[in-house]
């Protein structure tokens, strides 16, 4: 392991503990209950200066009202999609989106967005010289929207290309950075000064410690289905389904099991920033007291096709390893309730736009 990929993963495991600590017995707060209001704050005033940056041509790219049903739309393989690309932004519009983004991710977030788009431009440059005249790889094949105005209770902002969308919702406050996909191909760099790292490498060794430390018993339970299959299959886009609980349930495991679902699941969260995170599991770990369940199928190899999940009753994340001879790796995060601002952002349209929304 390269010294600055064994920093990331420390960084994303131990930074990402608080994010499971149990709620003090005192009630929060409204305020407390949302991500802060520093924090929130700041992401205000990085989405002030994103819209500020437009020109009028981008506006007309970037900016839709808050009820477009493009908000509730993602796609993560290549091809054409609607909104602003990075490709077709000036400096300033670019470093604005740019800070935007990695306001919503912690230190190892960032670098693994960073990653995948050295992938990607790795593969934008083989792809230029096989004589391809219509690029479907890059670094800078990235679109956004901005749903709403930044001055309003509730606002949105996506960022969708290959292998990587985010998409991010504040209502009255909260912000909700749900569903989160990301990917790469090759699983590694595979050439440069950053060769050899892996942008989805940190929470797969986790998950091949905790499934090796499974008893039998508990690896037959964990295997949920014959083989890995071809891809994530359960938490894609709007109409993700609602979270099953299967495989090993945390709570049935021993001490050193349990760390180590703990340490799984901070290796997802602590790729956001850390308080957009804590107020995104808070209602795990409040209303349904950190109930986790882990389900893994395939080998605790790199090489071998393999996959992961971890499920809660508010959200799943999957990880898959299996297309190219397990080198293309997709990995999602998904909150039916919550996704593109959920529940909340729903209540808030009916009451403030009068919008009929399911």
């Amino acid at each position: 392991m390269r010294t600055g990929t064994a920093f990331v993963v420390g960084l994303s495991l131990v930074s990402g503990l608080a994010f499971l600590a149990p709620e003090p017995p005192a009630a929060r707060s409204a305020e407390e209950a949302a991500v802060g209001p520093r924090a929130e704050a700041d992401l205000r005033a990085a989405a002030v200066e994103f819209v500020r940056s437009l020109s009028d041509a981008e506006r007309e790219k970037a900016l839709r009202p808050l009820d477009h049903g493009e908000r509730t739309k993602w796609y993560f393989a290549r091809g054409g999609r609607e909104g602003l690309f990075l490709r077709d932004m000036d400096g300033g519009t670019r470093a604005a989106t740019l800070a935007l983004v990695d306001g919503f991710l912690s230190v190892a977030g960032r670098e693994q967005w960073r990653l995948i788009r050295v992938v990607e431009a790795i593969n934008a440059a083989h792809e230029k010289a096989s004589g391809a005249t219509t690029p479907t790889y890059g670094d800078d094949l990235y679109a956004v929207h901005f749903f709403g105005a930044p001055a309003d209770p509730a606002w949105a902002f996506e960022i969708e290309g290959h292998h990587f969308v985010l998409h991010a919702a504040c209502v009255d406050g909260t912000v909700t950075v749900t569903p989160v996909f990301t990917g790469s191909f090759p699983a590694a760099v595979p050439e440069g000064p950053d060769a050899g790292k892996r942008p989805l490498g940190a929470a797969v060794e986790v998950a091949f410690e905790l499934a090796r430390a499974l008893d039998e018993a508990q690896r037959k339970a964990a295997r949920i289905m014959d083989r890995a299959p071809a891809d994530v299959l359960w938490a894609v886009g709007s109409d993700a389904k609602a979270p099953e609980m299967q495989g090993v349930a945390r709570a049935s495991m021993t001490d050193a099991q349990k760390a180590l679902v703990d340490r799984l699941l901070a290796a997802h969260a602590s790729l956001l920033d850390e308080k957009v995170a804590d107020a995104q599991l808070r209602e795990w770990r409040t209303k349904h007291a950190g109930e986790l369940s882990f389900a893994f199928v395939g080998d605790t190899d790199l090489a071998k096709p393999h996959y992961y999940r971890l499920a809660s009753p508010c959200f799943t994340i999957e990880y898959d390893s299996t297309n190219a001879d397990a080198t293309h790796v997709h990995c999602v995060w998904s909150d039916p309730s919550r996704n593109f601002g959920g529940d909340a952002l729903r209540a808030h349209l009916r009451k403030a736009h009068a919008a009929d929304v399911r």
